[in-house]
């Protein structure tokens, strides 16, 4: 055990030597400056500039980094204590309680909601006694019965609301304003200021040295997007300085490339404006037609329909028939029936189809369409559907 940690501190001792060592070894270990990145940064350069990060390793220099980001967010989390705009957002905060409890919830929902539901709910008992509908004189006793269960539900839960946002907008916002800031600095300065960069230099001084040791040169051959990443250029760690002869090599190298390609970017730029104008002439137009045939279409359902109720008028006692949809229901007997007939006056069968299809689409019209049957009520059933209603006008 003995052995193992001096050998760790020699090689450790080592590594320290860099400024005395050769700046690049290309042999197959890590040369001595790859070394020296790899314990510092977590990361290793080729030579030719390409950055390779290693995941298990996260170096020293960026917990230091990690933890001076940290310890200043921190200082920003006390500091916002003798800051106004903390004061502002409890007052707008514990407003908009207020005004949710007064106006929304007390005002809004229970005081105007209630005459509004029992104005509503009686104005279609009204409708329903002028109509006479069937069993219209249990109109009014129906709409008493929902005005009643909706004013003690819109009442219970108003009283609720308006109580809760009270009470928010005293003593919930106020807290939560006069201990966010603490925790959230507390958090910042005893985990992520000391615990995880302690953490992360102790693991550093554990596995780094190791893997700068017996750690191979990096390749793109080996890697794997996860274990060892290749490092974007906008996030490589350091950005070396270009001397002026290099500054003026690649400047000279990229005017030739502007000359160059410039009449084919322009020759590109004029191909795509063309398309474009092409495309968006060709969709107004295209846009148009279809309008102009949609026109079309309606006028020609206009004209048919207003001819089927001409012809309608010189055989009335069809038209009456035919206003028994049932007869001429797809597969029913009536249909059947005349399209015997049809056959036997040796009427084709695309004919008979099409005036099958015509004497189903042109049926005399009802006063008023049918609706799909709603599920049976009963005064238990409709006074849950009534305090469904209240609930979602609540979360508006």
């Amino acid at each position: 055990m003995k052995r193992a940690v001096v050998c760790m501190l020699c090689a450790v001792f080592l590594l320290g030597l860099t400024p005395s060592a050769k700046a690049d070894d290309p042999g197959y270990f890590l040369s001595w400056q790859q070394k020296k990145d790899l314990l510092n940064l977590g990361r290793i350069q080729d030579a030719a500039g390409t950055w390779y990060d290693v995941w298990i390793c996260p170096g020293y220099t960026p917990p230091a980094s990690y933890s001076w980001k940290h310890l200043k967010m921190a200082g920003a989390d006390f500091h916002e204590y003798i800051e106004a705009n903390k004061y502002h957002s409890l007052k707008e905060g514990s407003k908009a309680c207020f005004n949710w409890a007064l106006q929304e919830c007390g005002l809004g929902f229970t005081v105007k909601g209630i005459p509004r539901a029992w104005g509503e709910n009686f104005s279609v008992a009204r409708t329903r006694t002028e109509r006479r509908v069937f069993g219209w004189w249990m109109a009014y006793p129906w709409a008493f019965l929902e005005s009643t269960v909706e004013t003690a539900f819109r009442g219970a839960l108003g009283t609720v609301g308006t109580a809760g946002g009270i009470v928010s907008g005293v003593a919930i916002v106020p807290a939560y304003h006069a201990l966010d800031s603490a925790v959230a600095g507390v958090w910042n300065l005893g985990v992520n200021t000391i615990v995880i960069p302690v953490v992360g230099v102790t693991w550093n001084t554990v596995i780094g040295p190791p893997l700068a040791l017996v750690g191979q040169k990096p390749a793109e051959s080996r890697v794997d997007g996860f274990w060892v990443t290749i490092v974007a250029p906008d996030r490589a760690p350091v950005t070396r300085q270009l001397s002026p002869e290099e500054a003026r090599l690649l400047g000279q190298w990229g005017l030739l490339l502007l000359k160059e390609t410039q009449p084919l970017a322009q020759q590109q730029q004029a191909l795509d404006k063309h398309a474009t104008e092409q495309e968006a002439q060709l969709r107004r137009a295209l846009l148009s037609l279809r309008n102009e045939t949609e026109q079309k279409r309606a006028e020609l359902r206009r004209e048919k329909a207003a001819l089927v109720q001409q012809l309608a008028t010189t055989n009335e006692q069809a038209a009456a028939l035919l206003g028994q949809r049932a007869l001429l229901a797809t597969g029913g007997n009536g249909e059947a029936e005349v399209r015997r007939y049809l056959e036997g006056l040796h009427v084709a069968s695309g004919d008979i189809a099409g005036i099958l299809a015509l004497l189903r689409t042109h049926a005399a019209p009802r006063t008023v369409a049918p609706s799909p049957v709603r599920p049976k009520t009963d005064p238990l059933q409709r006074s849950v559907d009534v305090i469904g209603k209240s609930a979602a006008d609540a979360l508006k």
